[in-house]
């Protein structure tokens, strides 16, 4: 589990560094007339995270099951507050691509980051 994780995680540190790849889909999000639909994914894939992590006796002892329970928190948050307050999401959107480098090294590193502790402690 933790080798699946860390592969995960490496892709995406190194996905967020090919900006093309990631502007492109930020910009596709913006032209959705409505985020509904991402909406009810995020809140889906971080509600199934929370569930899926806190149904492993001990998971609060696993590093893995941790981390997917915190990137459940997360994306449900991500949900509800694209949910309730979809115009300001979009204006970060917006300045997301505008300061694209700013905002993608940090995420990357932490990704690299949240990888190689996977790796560490697996």
């Amino acid at each position: 589990m933790n080798t699946i994780l860390s592969i995960i995680f490496l892709l995406v540190a190194l996905g967020l560094l090919w900006r093309p790849l990631v502007s492109g889909a930020a910009e596709r999000l913006l032209a959705m007339p409505s985020w509904r639909p991402f909406v009810w994914l995020n809140l889906a894939v971080g509600i199934s995270l929370i569930l899926w992590s806190i149904s492993v006796p001990d998971w609060f002892q696993q590093v893995e099951w941790v981390v997917l329970f915190v990137l459940g928190a997360l994306g449900s948050l991500k949900g509800l507050s694209l949910w309730i307050f979809p115009d300001w999401s979009r204006s970060l959107a917006v300045k997301f691509i505008d300061n694209y480098w700013r905002f993608a090294l940090p995420l990357s590193m932490l990704y690299l980051a949240l990888a190689l502790l996977l790796i560490r402690f697996g």
